[in-house]
């Protein structure tokens, strides 16, 4: 027996909600016609133990979970099961919870009739306007098995490029992190010894020591203040972001960051083209792959390129034409657009450009830690001289003192 959450309408108009224990979905419905009572939903109660809330996840559905059930829905249906059951086989061996109430409420609607794509689309965080789409467009043309296999290739080759780049960030980051808090331990422990080690001996600190200690001092005075401060920028910078100025302002800044923007560059123009390409090899319409992949960017800059595009592309004008007007597109990519629009062959040409520039940011990646690290030693060299200055100074000038 599980229990069950209804909403049903009687017969004056009215929403009643409420719970039932039953055997299946079968019984309550029953229940509920029995009742006079027309049904609007019927969904089994969530129980969450403590396993399943170790596996709830916060802020959508892992990449990984997708690639996954992407792949085995595509195995089960090219095996000949049906679409039901397949959906029914993959919720109940699915860990996280938040992924199995989608897939749970998936196999509901497509048992009450409705498309995949239509029931996907009702569960936030699961899939994109581009997986979407694709299944869409499989279930007009016939090879939902094929359209799902590609949605599939899609996440994985968007896992492996997100694994690639966010690689590349955590070493520069980490070396960071390690000064950062360097810095902090010294500032907070060490500068107050040498300040207290010198006073002993009744001599002065050298003057750029002494704006040291003052700063240490406040550290350790009011580091709950650093605390705050630090917590407050965050949130001010998050909400400076969920701004559209703010949004346009740091997207533009990350594109012209020495060595990052670059990076930014080229994973934007190698997630345009092959979403533009695999798009349009399904048979999606140029206008509606370009509204559906600007959505998909995640810079700024580059949707509104995309989205004035579209607005020129449904005016009959060339894709190259708009994509060459845009600062933010290389030039060889409207030119080869433009060679592939002349030999009906855009979809083809699309693909060479992503293959291209996946292997840029492929080099780039790997290669970003030799990039970075005259940067590194640098920042790394500073920090470190000037710390040793500032504390050995006045450990050098002891000898005179006690002379």
């Amino acid at each position: 027996m599980a229990v069950y959450e209804y909403i049903a309408v009687d017969n004056k108009g009215k929403r009643i909600k409420g719970d039932y224990e039953a055997k299946d979905r079968n019984a309550v419905v029953d229940y509920l016609h029995q009742k006079g009572l027309v049904v609007l939903h019927v969904d089994e109660k969530l129980k969450m133990g403590l396993k399943d809330i170790m596996n709830l996840q916060i802020g959508g559905v892992p990449l990984k979970s997708k690639v996954i059930f992407s792949k085995q829905l595509a195995t089960m249906l090219s095996a000949g099961l049906p679409l039901l059951q397949a959906l029914e086989v993959l919720a109940n061996q699915e860990k996280n919870v938040t992924f199995r109430k989608s897939l749970e409420d998936v196999s509901r609607l497509v048992e009450g009739g409705s498309k995949l794509s239509k029931a996907l689309a009702k569960q936030k965080g699961v899939y994109s306007d581009v997986e979407l789409n694709l299944i869409a467009a499989g279930e007009e043309s016939g090879n939902l098995v094929e359209m799902i296999h590609k949605v599939a290739i899609n996440l994985e080759k968007e896992k492996d490029f997100k694994a690639k780049v966010r690689g590349a960030m955590i070493y520069p980051a980490i070396i960071f992190l390690a000064v950062i808090v360097v810095v902090v331990l010294l500032m907070m422990f060490m500068v107050p010894a040498v300040e207290d080690l010198y006073s002993d001996f009744g001599g002065e600190l050298p003057f750029i020591t002494q704006v040291v200690v003052k700063i240490s001092n406040f550290f350790v005075s009011f580091w709950w203040a650093l605390v705050i401060f630090a917590i407050g920028s965050v949130i001010a910078f998050k909400y400076y972001h969920s701004t559209p100025s703010g949004r346009s302002t740091v997207d533009k800044f990350l594109l012209n960051m020495p060595i990052f923007g670059q990076l930014n560059t080229k994973v934007q123009v190698a997630e345009f083209s092959r979403l533009l390409s695999m798009l349009l090899t399904s048979g999606v319409s140029i206008l509606d792959a370009l509204k559906i992949v600007s959505g998909a960017l995640s810079n700024v800059h580059f949707k509104a390129a995309l989205q004035e595009a579209a607005k020129e592309v449904e005016k009959g004008t060339p894709l190259a034409v708009p994509i060459s007007k845009s600062e933010d597109f290389p030039l060889i990519v409207s030119r080869m657009i433009a060679t592939g629009e002349s030999t009906g062959n855009l979809d083809k040409v699309l693909g060479d450009i992503a293959k291209y520039y996946q292997t840029e940011v492929d080099n780039l990646t790997s290669n970003l830690t030799k990039l970075m690290e005259p940067v590194i030693l640098l920042v790394v060299g500073g920090v470190v001289a000037f710390l040793a200055l500032v504390v050995y100074m006045p450990i050098y000038g002891l000898a005179e003192v006690v002379a």
